[in-house]
Parts: structure tokens; sequence; C-alpha cells
């Protein structure tokens, strides 16, 4: 019942990866599927109050699921059920980090710098990727890689949720930019070396590139919301990904 109501949270809240969890084989949707709604109840948490404070506590409440996790003692809750059995020690020091990127939704406050902004959203990113990773037992000795592929990501699903930030009047960038400053962002992403890596927690980051590839030609259609979603291209990426990993 815990993972179907996982399975319930994501495919309502985020469509996307719930897309890539169903392209996983059956045994990997029991691992992608409680970490990605982990995801999304952390990401949601600040905005779920106009006070700093309460915002704070709502973030520290998953800083201390993982910990709990992580020394055997889980809370009751239908999405800690389903995700202390497979929960890692490594994920779950990823996914506090993740919390703790957050942390900028409540603040608000601009990113003065692009190489802020990825390592921001590489972060986030990460937590998730490199959790189910270490729990589907694919988790590789160098990280270079899925950094790569944790940045390239992030930035995708940041650039797509900017017009909600500029509707929710909540700055990107500390001084006023130009719009060329996403291409900037997507060049230095795309720029990084991400080989493959065979394995379904990565099936998400199938479509992406393209995704900053657009941007870097038409980096004005960030802010305005007009970048395409890409979705027979995108549903034929995450199939080819779930063949290569056998």
């Amino acid at each position: 019942m815990s993972l179907q109501a996982c399975a319930n949270l994501v495919a309502r809240a985020d469509p996307e990866r719930f897309a890539a969890a169903m392209a996983a084989p059956l045994a990997a949707r029991a691992v992608l599927l409680p970490i990605y709604a982990a995801s999304i109840e952390v990401a949601r948490a600040p905005w779920l109050t106009q006070e700093p404070m309460i915002a704070e506590m709502r973030l520290q409440w998953w800083r201390d699921v993982f910990e709990e996790i992580e020394a055997g003692t889980p809370r009751k809750h239908e999405v800690v059920d389903a995700l202390a059995p497979i929960l890692g020690p490594k994920g779950a020091e990823a996914l506090d980090g993740m919390v703790l990127a957050r942390r900028w939704d409540i603040y608000k406050e601009g990113f003065t710098t692009t190489a802020d902004l990825l390592a921001h959203v590489r972060t986030i990113t990460l937590g998730p990727m490199l959790a189910a990773l270490e729990a589907l037992d694919d988790l590789p000795e160098d990280l270079s890689a899925l950094h790569a592929h944790a940045t390239q990501l992030g930035l995708a699903r940041f650039l797509r949720g900017v017009p909600e930030l500029i509707a929710r009047q909540t700055p990107v960038w500390a001084e006023d930019q130009k719009v060329h400053i996403y291409r900037e962002l997507c060049i230095q992403a795309l720029d990084m070396a991400g080989e493959f890596i065979p394995s379904p927690a990565l099936i998400e980051t199938a479509h992406c590139r393209r995704t900053l590839g657009f941007v870097r030609k038409n980096p004005g259609a960030v802010e305005i919301g007009a970048i395409p979603e890409f979705r027979i291209g995108a549903a034929l990426a995450r199939g080819w990904w779930a063949w290569r990993c056998g």
C-alpha cells in the first residue's frame, strides 16, 4: 500500500519521473518510486508556508527522517514506509544534501553566478539519483559522470520551472541578467562529460540534453515558458536507455 501511495504521488506531481520509473524493470520501480516521492515531498515543503521558521521545520522533518532510516529507527509515514527498506547510507547523505539545497526556496535569494546555480541544481538532482544507484547496487566508484548527468538533468528541470518562479516573484538572479545567461548555463552543462551509466536510476536523464540544446539556441524561451516538451522524443529516449540497461 505504501508503494502504491508513492506511485500515486509521483504520477500526480512529477509525470516525467513517473514515466521514467514506469520504463524501468518492475523490481527497480520499488526503488525509484519511494525515492522520487520523498524528493517531491521535500521540494514542496518550503512552499507550503510563508513563514521561514515553519519552512525550516518542515525541511528538518525530512532530515530527521533520513537520519532515522540510517539509524534503523524509521518513523511511520506512507512514503517513509516504502523508503526505509531500500535507502542506503550514501543515499541518505545525498538526500540530506538535497534537503539543505532546498533551503534556497525558503529565502529566495537570487544566484550571483552561473556556477552557483549549477551547483545548486546538481545537489538537488544528485540526491535521488545517487540514492537510487546505491539501492540498485549500480553506484560507480568514479562519480564524475554521475555529477555531469545530475547537473544536466537538474538544469533542464530548473529551466522549465523558471516561469513559475517568476510568477511567484522569486528572483533567479541577484541582479538583472540578459536572457543569454541561460545559453551560457547550457553551454557549461553540456560541456560536462557524462558517459553512459547502465542503470534504471538514470532513465530520467535520457532526454535532458535535448532540452539544454534547445535553450542554448533559444535562451529567450526560458522565462516565457516556451521550452517544448518533446514528448515523443522523451518517450523514445527513455525506452532506449531502459533497453541499454538490459
